[in-house]
Parts: C-alpha cells; structure tokens; sequence
C-alpha cells in the first residue's frame, strides 16, 4: 500500500463490504455496509451531460482566451516562472491544464478507492472535481495550483495509511518531501505542513521520530535548492518564501455577484456534506471518521485562507476542490431522496449556466 503511484496505475476497482455489531457501550463498534443499489447520479445520462458540460465550459473558455496568455509573477517561485516562458501558445496551455484536472480527478477516484473514504464504489469525487474545476474561470486553463494539487493529493495518501502506525517515519517522510517539492512550484502549498502535523496527532501517528522525519523531508528540499543556488551565486530563490507571510484579510477585489454566487454554491455544499457527516458519524467505522474530519478541517481551512489573502486566493480555492469533491460526494451517495435527487441536478446545471454567463460577458 505504500507504493501509492503504482497502485494507482494497476490496481482494479475493489468492492468493499465492512460489517460490524454496534456495541451497547461504545460508539466506536459501528456497522458499515457495502451498498449494492446503484448510485443514481452515476448513471449514464447524467455523467453524460454533467462531463458534456464541463467540456463546453472549457471550449467556450478556450474561444474566449480566458487566463492566456499565463505570465510569471515576481512573487512566484523561478520554477513556475520557467514554465509561463516556456509555453508555445494557447492550446498547449489549453491541453496541459485539461490533462491535469483528468489527472487529479483520477488521483482523488483512486485514493477514495484505497482509503475507502466512501462506502460503496462510485465515481463522484472524480466527476464533482472536474466540474468544480470547470465552472471557474479563475483556474482555467492552468494555475500553479494545478500542480500543487498532485502533490497535496500525494502527500495526504502518506498521511492517511499512517493511521495509528507509530512506525510510520518513511511515509511521514514522503508526505513532507512532497510537499516540500511542491513549493517549488507553488509556495503556499507550505501552509500544510502544520495540517500534516495536526493529521499524524489526529491519527496517533505523532512521536518524536516521526516528527523529526517531517522536518527531514523539507531540510532535503531546502539543501538541494540552497547548494544550487551556491552553485548559481543566486539565492534569489529564496525570496519568494516571504510571500507567505504577506496576509491582506479580507481584500478581495474583482469579483461581482455571479462569482461569490459559485463560491457560495461550493462552499454551501461542503457546508451541507459536512453537517450530514458530523450528524451521522457513528453510522462510519472509527477509521472512516478520522478521515472525514480531516478532510472537513482541510476544505474549510482553505476556504478561509482563500479570504487571507488578495493576490493567490483563487489558488486557496482551487485546493479547496479537492476535499470539498469527496465530502460532496459522500453526501449524495449516503442520502438518498427526493431533495437530495433535485439538489444534485440544480447544482450542477447551476455551476455550468453561472459560468457560460460569465463567459458570455467576459
């Protein structure tokens, strides 16, 4: 299981089936059943238009040259910088950009799969990833943040098989080293280093040791990058770190009422999924739990950096998909009803319209 990128390449879809007795003393003995209704959002028709309207989303997008050209920031690290310089034209960055939210959607559909975040086996979070990507203007075509998810994604697997394995400092490691290479693409992504630590004391994986291997994973990092900068006689790499620390509260400026109207969809949904989660938490093993809260502080932790800061807040955003895709996805796939059946078709078609509108009068 530690060999993540490999499984994610050759492992089939697995069918899992927990069953328990719920103890009279204790909350934590808790049954959990494999479900065998078929989903009724994953049908046919309804990936259908929901994947054909992303995909309009992005055609539209692209005639309408939204985010290109893509230029480097003072602010923004030399490597993603080089990259801007180094895109040929717009359908390339067009392409690079639809390649990685597929990849990232993929990587969120395996990793629920591993971890079993959901009970029964559903393409959701993949589908809701890709759709919250593509009814905001503001990540299309490609945002440094667009990387910056894989390794996100990457480092919360290592995190998440560390459950109560003290002896876990390889993959603590690994979570911290990936983050770590993150930053050179994307500094803020070092704002989860804390969320790692809070997650190894959340899953009593946190000791000395592993804290320690949590530490080494970044000082490799920042010793590669401070010998080539030796190397260059250039440690201007450096000093792109201090943006981190440059908060501007509250001082979002550009966005009318259609785009806080898709804000407030999102964040109304992963409001709504986690409530349902928090109400219901003892119908999930004790496992299945941790994860899940997890997941609900990192969404609504990356929703209140997103008002922190003025220059990268639609970044924060983008990494808020991520979590807010699964804990979406649990909602429609545990509450099953009438209300539910309508609120997942309103917010879809909701998403869309909002962003056609907006690429109509962009």
């Amino acid at each position: 299981m530690g060999n993540f990128p490999q499984r994610f390449l050759f492992i089939m879809d697995l069918s899992f089936t927990f069953a328990g007795r719920k103890s009279k003393n204790e909350g934590d003995s808790i049954r959990m059943l494999h479900s065998s209704r078929r989903n009724p959002f994953v049908k046919p028709g309804t990936l259908f238009y929901l994947l054909s309207g992303c995909l309009v989303c992005w055609l539209g997008a692209y005639l309408k040259s939204v985010g290109y050209p893509i230029y480097g920031e003072v602010s923004a690290p030399a490597l993603w910088n080089m990259f801007c310089s180094r895109l040929p034209d717009k359908f390339v960055a067009y392409v690079i950009g639809f390649l990685l939210m597929i990849g990232g959607a993929f990587m969120i559909h395996r990793a629920n799969y591993e971890l079993m975040l959901i009970r029964e086996k559903t393409l959701l979070p993949a589908f809701f990833y890709i759709l919250l990507i593509s009814t905001n203007l503001d990540f299309l075509p490609l945002k440094s943040t667009s990387f910056g998810v894989f390794f996100l994604i990457l480092a919360i697997y290592y995190l998440f098989i560390t459950y109560r394995n003290p002896g876990c400092q390889l993959n603590i490691f690994k979570a911290s080293l990936v983050l770590a290479l993150g930053s050179l693409l994307w500094t803020y992504i070092l704002w989860f280093i804390p969320f790692l630590w809070y997650g190894m004391y959340k899953f009593r994986s946190l000791n000395l040791r592993t804290f320690l291997s949590s530490l080494l994973g970044i000082v490799v990092v920042l010793w590669f990058l401070f010998n080539y900068s030796l190397w260059r006689h250039d440690f201007s790499f450096f000093s792109v770190f201090d943006a981190i620390f440059k908060l501007r509260p509250l001082s979002i400026s550009g966005n009318v009422f259609i785009d806080w109207l898709t804000i407030g969809t999102t964040m109304g949904l992963t409001l709504l999924s986690s409530v349902n989660i928090m109400a219901h938490e003892y119908e999930d093993n004790s496992r299945t739990r941790q994860f899940l809260s997890f997941l609900i502080v990192l969404a609504f932790s990356s929703f209140a950096l997103y008002f922190l800061y003025e220059q990268s807040s639609e970044e924060f955003l983008q990494i808020a998909c991520f979590p807010a895709s699964i804990l979406i996805s649990h909602f429609f796939t545990i509450v099953r009803n009438k209300y539910t059946f309508w609120l997942f078709h309103v917010s879809v078609l909701l998403l869309i319209a909002l962003l056609l509108f907006r690429l109509w009068n962009f």
